[in-house]
């Protein structure tokens, strides 16, 4: 096995690696259409960079014919057997009009649009950003979250937008990674993000310092009202505190 036999087999059989996992991935790849997999991005296993890594699944980028993709690879000591779950909840999401669209999926991975562009972190550091910028993203970012609490998803990671929410060079948002989504969960995605966007973290001080924001009692209010009652007067009362 040359060695870029032996990064692709460790990196689609990761961490644990077995001959027996590898094949049966392999075959699994060559039937979802993919011809190659670009070992790129931000994040580092080992010497390799990839595109993402979570506790159920890495994400690489990943070619079929001329179109890059991201590939979603379920973790060989992930909680779960398989990735339907994850690709089901991710279905209904983009049926309301959320998350990266995807393409298709198998017992071990889902292949999804691939979406280009800053994690909130990198994108709120940028310099020159305005005012009408952030103001633009936070709503669009509570926006998708109302959509997604009238769709009864709940994202169930959205206290830690950093990791979730990825930021075009258009400033369009898109909210990814639904593995630990639930429709048997009480909604609270808009909750959930407007306190990592205005109440904690490195996030929130980034744009309460832009805004020049300071949450009050009536702001807490609002949230309280819609956690009660998720419906568009509240969740408006929500958007109305925040300018």
């Amino acid at each position: 096995m040359d060695k870029n036999s032996e990064e692709l087999a460790f990196i689609i059989s990761y961490p644990h690696y077995s001959d027996i996992e590898y094949i049966y991935r392999l075959k699994e790849i060559h039937s979802l259409g993919i011809t190659s997999i670009l070992l790129e991005g931000d994040i580092k296993i080992g010497k390799m960079n990839i595109a993402g890594k979570g506790t159920v699944g890495i994400v690489l980028k990943a070619q079929a014919k001329s179109e890059i993709y991201a590939l979603k690879v379920r973790r060989t000591d992930a909680n779960r057997k398989t990735m339907d779950r994850e690709a089901a909840l991710l279905k209904l999401a983009n049926s309301a009009g959320i998350g990266p669209k995807i393409i298709k999926y198998s017992n071990n991975f889902i292949m999804m649009e691939f979406i280009h562009g800053l994690t909130i972190i990198d994108w709120v550091m940028q310099k020159n950003i305005t005012v009408e910028q952030v103001l633009n993203v936070v709503r669009t970012i509570l926006n998708q979250c109302y959509i997604l609490d009238k769709s009864h998803i709940d994202h169930g990671e959205l206290n830690r937008l950093d990791h979730h929410v990825i930021i075009s060079k258009s400033d369009a948002v898109s909210i990814i990674d639904f593995e630990s989504a639930s429709i048997q969960r009480k909604t609270c995605n808009v909750t959930a993000a407007f306190q990592s966007l205005f109440l904690g973290g490195f996030v929130s001080r980034q744009i309460k310092e832009i805004l020049h924001f300071i949450e009050g009692e009536k702001t807490i209010s609002a949230l309280a009202t819609y956690k009660r009652h998720q419906n568009k007067i509240n969740f408006e009362n929500i958007i109305n505190n925040i300018i």
